[in-house]
């Protein structure tokens, strides 16, 4: 479940583990603009509180110039309201998943921005194409997954290509090998094909299969730990419903293939009790299905198993899209699967 814009601002007041007075005026501040009722914003206060972590507080008022950004980024309803448009635009070509609109309508109807998202992502109202958007509205773009920027509308020019082995491969005829912005270790390469491979010499472990779209395990698990970095640096948890107190480090993530299943671990730590490092796992064959948790896991494990599974899922949602956008293609991504080292897809016009 995706926080509440009050939730978000809580979040950012709290950031350096403690609460200072002027932090505590502008939750006041939030509250009016966001038209909450004393009632309402209690029910969200308490259980966010409640949940917080119990570390020991690191300075006084550090959060207190994030949240003050925020706010200031709130009071520009004209330019939020047509980002926020532009946004619902946007998310269709990237894939908008039921939970993904439900989440991300709820944080926006909380800024008073619903039915300008709504009616970008049914295009009921003209919406500019998203080249950027305005800070304030970063969390509702974690929810929509623009974690990066949109490719602008001038053209971009095709990088220079460099020789080594391709780690993504597109057979298209209308793919172009771009720089890749949001993932700048991964470079154009020659090839018959538009391909990306990794900077200096590695080398790929296996042949590339033959499918349309072709991208290695690698760059997955590079997604990934992008993936996680990016919320954690917007304030989020770097896990969906990862108990308040550990943290995840998206450096540790490692990725390994057992037939049609990706498993995914990651370092945890938990505080006081230590580091772990707990696993999840996914089927890839034709869709994506989650792996249930082993039996006899308590609730707090649970939660920390599927969010590690939910980062799985996000990516291969997400990467082969951001890939498609980049080479200049609309193309839709179907029949997933895994081969070896490689994830693959078929693509639809």
């Amino acid at each position: 479940m995706a926080p509440t814009p009050f939730e978000h601002g809580l979040a950012l007041a709290w950031s350096d583990g403690a609460l200072s007075r002027d932090g505590a005026i502008m939750l006041e501040t939030l509250q009016q603009q966001l038209g909450l009722s004393d009632k309402e914003r209690a029910v969200q206060e308490q259980s966010w509180l409640s949940d917080m972590s119990k570390n020991d507080r690191r300075s006084f008022g550090d959060g207190d110039q994030i949240l003050r950004e925020w706010l200031e980024g709130l009071n520009d309803r004209e330019n939020l309201a047509s980002s926020a448009r532009s946004m619902g635009r946007a998310a269709l070509d990237v894939g908008l998943s039921k939970s993904a609109w439900s989440n991300a309508y709820q944080f926006a109807n909380g800024l008073g921005l619903g039915e300008e998202l709504a009616s970008g992502v049914w295009l009921e109202k003209e919406a500019e194409k998203l080249v950027s958007w305005p800070s304030a509205l970063d969390p509702l773009a974690i929810i929509l997954g623009l974690v990066i920027s949109v490719p602008k509308t001038t053209p971009i020019q095709q990088a220079e290509l460099v020789e080594g082995d391709a780690f993504v491969l597109i057979g298209h005829a209308d793919a172009k090998s771009n720089s890749l912005s949001w993932m700048p270790e991964l470079i154009p390469v020659m090839n018959e094909k538009c391909a990306w491979g990794w900077k200096g010499d590695s080398k790929a472990s296996t042949s590339p299969p033959e499918r349309d779209l072709v991208y290695c395990n690698s760059v997955v698990l590079a997604w990934i730990r992008r993936l996680v970095a990016m919320r954690h640096q917007r304030g989020e948890s770097g896990l969906e419903e990862l108990p308040e107190g550990f943290q995840v480090m998206p450096s540790s993530a490692e990725l390994e293939r057992d037939g049609n299943n990706l498993k995914i671990s990651m370092i945890v730590d938990l505080g006081e009790n230590g580091l772990v490092r707990p696993w999840a796992s996914v089927n890839v064959d034709q869709e994506i299905t989650i792996n249930p948790a082993p039996e006899g896991l308590g609730t707090n494990w649970v939660k920390i198993h599927d969010g590690l599974a939910n980062v799985i899922v996000t990516a291969l949602e997400t990467l082969p899209k951001q890939l498609l956008l980049a080479a200049g293609l609309q193309a839709n991504c179907t029949n997933i699967s895994v081969h070896e080292g490689w994830i693959t897809h078929d693509l639809s016009e």
